[in-house]
Parts: structure tokens; C-alpha cells; sequence
């Protein structure tokens, strides 16, 4: 394995190739042992996963070798690195997953919320406010994918910050920030379909 650094060429590039190998193995094997946490993912899908894994574990190694003691195998150590990468992917989607299924679940008791008790006002007004409603959770069901959706009731419904959202859909800010503008690009077209802008919605609930 030293021959990462060692040697140019051919023999360098051998040794790439075995350590590859190697982490790919290692990090199949682990899977294959958290397979509960893959639930639904195909054959295919759990060998890309693996795939990406180890490639990510082999560049990051690369730019480590410097770091490595012999006070242990090399071996040993690069299993490490393409373990803990396993383990905090696993952890992610799982805490992902289940920011998802509960932002489904709060969903409509969110929307409802959003409602004024019965006779705070007229009943005419009540009436439009209770059909734009149903119109926008239509439009966040079946016009927006997963994600947006999620995105879009945890930070404009249920109030939580755009890191929390961010830390729930494994994204950074930034790309929570496109997801909520396409998120609300495909609203606003949605609702130019039915002959209706953002600013008629947002008049209906202003006292």
C-alpha cells in the first residue's frame, strides 16, 4: 500500500486500484450488516451507495497518507475511513428520513392552524380563506416533489429554521435555498393555472 505515495505510475496507480478494491469490500460488507436501514433500496442501489463510498474513502485517504503511523496496518487504517463515512451516511438518511415522515405527519394539523377559530370572522371570508388553503396543500401534494414539499412546510408552515430544515434534508443552505425557489416557482405557476397570484392568496388572510 505504500506504493500510493512511493511510486509514480503504473505501480502507483495498481496500488490505487487494490485499495479501492479493497474499501469497496469492506464497506459491502457493513451495509450488508445495516441492510435494516436500507429498507426498499434494490441490489444496485446499495452497490452504488458502496460505489460512491469508497471513492470518497480513497480520495480522502489520499490526501491523508501523511497522517498514517505504522502503529498500525495500513489496512487497518484505511478501513476506517471508509467505515465512518458508511456510518454517518446511514445516520443521515435515517435522521432524514424520519424529519420527512414527520413533517407528512404534522402536515395537516399545520394548515389547519393556520386558520382563525370559527366566528373571528365572517363567515364569507372563512369560506375563502378555508379554499385557498385547500388549494396551496393541493398544490405542496401534487405539484412538488418530496423534498420542496418538505422543504417548504418545515420553513414556511411549521416555522423551523432554514438550518433545521437544511439539517433534516442532509442539504447546506445554499442548496435548501434553490430548492425552496423551485419549490416556489412551480406554486406560482400552479396558481397562475387557477387565475391566481401570490398576492390574492396572501389578501385573503390579512384582517
Amino acid at each position: 500500500m505504500w506504493a500510493l505515495t512511493e511510486q509514480p505510475g503504473e505501480v502507483q496507480s495498481d496500488a490505487l486500484r487494490d485499495l479501492h478494491d479493497f474499501l469497496l469490500r469492506a464497506v459491502l460488507v457493513y451495509l450488508s450488516q445495516h441492510r435494516s436501514e436500507l429498507t426498499g433500496w434494490s441490489r444496485d442501489d446499495v452497490r452504488g451507495l458502496a460505489e460512491d463510498l469508497a471513492q470518497e474513502a480513497l480520495l480522502e485517504i489520499q490526501a491523508s497518507i501523511g497522517g498514517f503511523k505504522a502503529e498500525s496496518k495500513f489496512t487497518t487504517w484505511a478501513y476506517r475511513f471508509v467505515i465512518n463515512r458508511a456510518a454517518s451516511e446511514l445516520r443521515r438518511r435515517h435522521y432524514r428520513n424520519v424529519s420527512l415522515d414527520q413533517l407528512r405527519e404534522d402536515e395537516p394539523a399545520l394548515f389547519q392552524a393556520l386558520l382563525p377559530e370559527q366566528g373571528a370572522v365572517e363567515p364569507e371570508r372563512m369560506a375563502e380563506r378555508r379554499q385557498y388553503l385547500n388549494l396551496l396543500r393541493d398544490i405542496i401534494e401534487r405539484g412538488l416533489n418530496e423534498r420542496q414539499r418538505a422543504a417548504i412546510v418545515g420553513v414556511h408552515i411549521q416555522g423551523l429554521s432554514m438550518d433545521e430544515v437544511a439539517a433534516a434534508l442532509g442539504l447546506n443552505r445554499n442548496a435548501l435555498y434553490k430548492l425552496l425557489h423551485d419549490a416556489r416557482k412551480r406554486i406560482k405557476a400552479r396558481l397562475q393555472a387557477q387565475h391566481l397570484t401570490e398576492g390574492d392568496i396572501l389578501a385573503a388572510f390579512q384582517d
